[in-house]
């Protein structure tokens, strides 16, 4: 590069993951059932009152993740981990990647049971899936469900990672800022 020789914006689905995560947490921060199974450790959590929303932004970088690193502590909080992998170029555009986007919940197994059959892992389960399964999201694609399997870390933290496909397309562009 030369003296004075501007460098280009360089184009790469990498650089818009920061987008898809915010889209992702903003859409999850809008459903207070899933807000409140996060949230309130208890079997009654899903009657409990909807959080206000100091509570909502302290679940961000705490029960909501998008680094995957785990704090053990000894309320063994509930976790969502939010993760994009197995990138791979895309069909129709080679400056697309198509992904994964990974749902790993966690939690405690002295908080999976809610009574009456109800398991929280399988619960925030449900709520991802009906609010993200073959939605178009600008900048991320259409997800679409993969499959989900148990995942034990150890005997304190264990439950099921949710995997998705995210398909781009050329509607899927947006401007970068």
């Amino acid at each position: 590069m030369k003296v004075g020789e501007t460098f280009a914006q360089p184009e790469s689905s990498f650089l818009i993951l920061e987008k898809d995560f915010a889209r992702i947490v903003e859409k999850i921060l809008q459903n207070p059932r899933l807000l409140k199974l996060l949230h309130y450790r208890t079997s009654d959590a899903l009657i409990r009152p909807n959080l206000t929303t100091p509570e909502k932004i302290a679940l961000i970088g705490n029960e909501i993740k998008i680094v995957p690193k785990l704090d053990i502590d000894k309320e063994c909080p509930i976790y969502m981990i939010i993760s994009f992998d197995n990138f791979t170029p895309n069909a129709n555009n080679p400056l697309f990647r198509d992904c994964t986007v990974n749902f790993d919940i966690l939690c405690h197994p002295d908080h999976w049971n809610l009574g009456n059959y109800q398991l929280r892992p399988y619960k925030i389960a449900g709520e991802i899936d009906a609010m993200f399964n073959m939605q178009k999201m600008t900048g991320i694609g259409e997800l679409q469900f993969m499959g989900a399997n148990n995942l034990v870390l150890n005997d304190q933290l264990m439950g099921l990672t949710m995997i998705y496909r995210s398909v781009q397309s050329t509607e899927d562009v947006l401007p970068v800022e």
